[in-house]
């Protein structure tokens, strides 16, 4: 995955995530329609509570950026 977490940084990990994700989709790295890891996995991955990457997805939902797909997980929006 594309995304590394600075602990000693002054900007809360959920908006490190939210950032880098939305960085990712603007250099072309994720794709419209192409899905992402669950949050318990990335959260594995980069070694942070599920919760916190949950909060990361909700607001990367919010700015339309992603979005849940009944049965599949999160997407990356067609006009992201």
């Amino acid at each position: 995955m594309f995304i590394s977490i600075d602990f000693q940084s002054d900007v809360a990990i959920y908006l490190q995530i939210v950032r880098q994700v939305k960085f990712a989709i603007a250099a072309g790295t994720l794709k419209p329609g192409q899905l992402l890891p669950s949050a318990r996995v990335l959260s594995g991955r980069i070694t942070v509570n599920p919760n916190t990457v949950a909060r990361a997805f909700t607001e990367l939902q919010n700015d339309g950026v992603i979005e849940s797909l009944r049965g599949r997980g999160m997407v990356v929006c067609e006009h992201a």
